[in-house]
């Protein structure tokens, strides 16, 4: 009885104590301070933006800006559908625009964890977590604790494969359908997931009527979401999706992003390193492995299982497909990979279970150490951050009486994000002045109300710095 209870506590400690511990010492830093990093200037902003102009509309097919329909942001609406119901939920605030994203975060963590513990163990899972968490803590545009359509392209992105892991009809049904959910997040980047869908259909005993029902699952949500588009605003809106943000986009460098073509590959080796550095040691065990039968886990020494085979196929040909892809377009952007990294961190995860213990407590050593240097570093950062004096005014112009408020100058996009955020006024309540006008200004009306309130109170830009100023 008490060998019983001791094996019990132990396994509630290792299975549910341990990764409770790991996710959120994982978790702190993407939380960490996440309403103090300013909005950023594009994709943020334009997301922020749209999402209050299509709940002040009620609007959910067609994302505006600036009170006119959006034809720079040449996507489906899905990745607006999150923040909308958030904003909706909590109210305006820069957190909850950004509670998406971090959702997406946490949803990731456990899809990783859970699919690798159900494939190998717990350890295995912990494995994956904490490598992956080493890319994403030092990942600092188009991040999960931003409010674009990254981070839930990245989520979607990792469940359709992890999905194709299965190699059920069923499960590639259901992957053709995230796949289709994917392209309505983020249109054409859906296209790296094609050659490992057609891939795990060809590992699943292949036949007419499975290929038809992948089919259906992948194309029938767009065409629903395209018909209503065209319903509600024509042709334009997709033909332009097709001739500049596909064909335009991959055909030539546009809007200066001239990047050559082993751009991604540079990222990878700058911008990641301790990332590459494990990477480099475990594929030196899992070689060593491969060639040495006693260098493998127990449970490969005989021999290694076709499925695993298989499975290695699968994630191999997505990440190349996601780094061959956009290598090949000419517009080249650095998180265009970034759905490539978290289906690395799983193909390292599968190396670390096929080697022997002794070399999996080397690699998970390296991995607690690289993610406790990069842990306060990652910190340090995010203290350093603060919203600009902008966005302060505006938090402090929410608790007066406000009736006409100005800004000199132009409004930048996460300025215009801004306004929205932090003021309780409608987007047709802000004008901004257009190209040809000699002084491009913004322009916030909000009815005054009760009586002795200030009539008129002005918020002026003074170059980089802002004062409110009462008028008597």
């Amino acid at each position: 009885m008490h060998n019983t209870a001791t094996q019990g506590r132990s396994w509630f400690a290792f299975n549910i104590l341990l990764p409770v511990l790991v996710f959120c010492l994982v978790l702190f830093p993407t939380v960490y301070r996440i309403s103090c990093e300013p909005i950023e200037l594009w994709d943020e902003a334009r997301h922020i933006g749209s999402s209050y102009e299509m709940l002040f509309r009620h609007d959910y097919i067609v994302n505006y800006w600036q009170n006119t329909q959006d034809y720079w942001n040449l996507k489906p609406t899905l990745s607006f559908l999150p923040i909308v119901l958030s904003l909706k939920i909590f109210g305006k605030s820069l957190l909850a625009a950004r509670l998406p994203s971090l959702l997406c975060f946490v949803v990731t963590l456990i899809s990783l964890y859970h699919a690798l513990w159900r494939r190998f163990s717990g350890a295995t899972g912990l494995y994956a977590v904490l490598v992956f968490s080493v890319w994403s803590q030092n990942v600092l545009i188009h991040s999960f604790r931003h409010a674009d359509a990254d981070a839930l392209f990245c989520t979607l992105f990792l469940a359709c494969i992890l999905l194709c892991l299965h190699r059920t009809q069923r499960a590639f049904c259901l992957a053709c359908g995230v796949a289709a959910l994917c392209f309505l997040s983020k249109s054409w980047h859906c296209l790296t997931l094609l050659p490992p869908l057609f891939l795990t259909y060809l590992l699943t005993k292949p036949s007419l009527s499975l290929l038809l029902k992948g089919a259906v699952a992948f194309s029938g949500p767009i065409l629903l979401w395209a018909g209503l588009r065209v319903r509600q605003d024509g042709w334009r809106f997709l033909h332009d999706m097709v001739w500049y943000d596909l064909l335009k986009r991959s055909g030539q460098q546009i809007e200066g992003h001239h990047n050559p073509a082993f751009f991604y590959f540079s990222c990878f080796v700058h911008d990641y390193p301790a990332l590459l550095w494990q990477m480099l040691v475990l594929v030196g065990f899992t070689l060593l492995a491969v060639f040495v039968k006693a260098c493998r886990a127990p449970a490969f020494r005989s021999h290694i299982q076709r499925r695993f085979i298989a499975d290695i196929a699968v994630l191999g040909l997505a990440v190349c497909s996601v780094f061959g892809l956009f290598s090949a377009a000419q517009t080249r952007l650095p998180w265009y990979t970034y759905p490539a990294y978290p289906l690395l961190c799983v193909l390292m995860a599968y190396g670390f279970a096929f080697i022997r213990p002794c070399f999996r407590i080397v690699a998970m050593g390296l991995a607690v150490l690289v993610f406790g240097a990069t842990f306060p570093r990652t910190l340090q950062r995010e203290n350093a951050m603060q919203l600009p004096l902008f966005d302060h005014q505006l938090q402090a112009a929410t608790y007066l009486p406000i009736q006409h408020l100005w800004k000199d100058g132009s409004t930048p996009q996460n300025e215009y994000a801004a306004l929205l955020t932090y003021l309780p006024v409608f987007p047709t309540d802000i004008t901004v002045a257009g190209a040809d006008t000699l002084a491009s200004r913004t322009l916030v009306i909000r009815p005054s109300s009760g009586a002795g309130l200030c009539t008129g109170c002005f918020l002026v830009s003074k170059g980089k710095q802002y004062d409110l100023l009462y008028r008597p």
